[in-house]
């Protein structure tokens, strides 16, 4: 616990870009009030975003449109899309 560094509210208020720095560094930083109270700031770890795949957009147009659209339902969309 002696490695966290300790900061008081005053000090997060007038540079908090430090005591993000010490918390990212050391993993996490003590915040001391006035009164006593003590807080921890932790960094949050978010997890690898990688794009592994991308789903297959062929098949869902196709499973989407297997059929043809009738005339009436294509100018009731055009229609729709017009605001009309």
């Amino acid at each position: 616990m002696s490695d966290m560094k300790t900061f008081t509210v005053r000090e997060l208020d007038r540079s908090p870009g430090e005591v993000l720095e010490a918390s990212r560094i050391d993993g996490k930083a003590r915040i001391r009030a006035r009164a006593g109270q003590t807080y921890i700031i932790m960094p949050e770890v978010a997890p690898p975003q990688r794009i592994t795949g991308l789903p297959n957009f062929a098949a869902r147009r196709a499973a989407l449109l297997s059929k043809p659209l009738s005339r009436e339902f294509a100018r009731k969309f055009d229609r729709a899309l017009a605001s009309e």
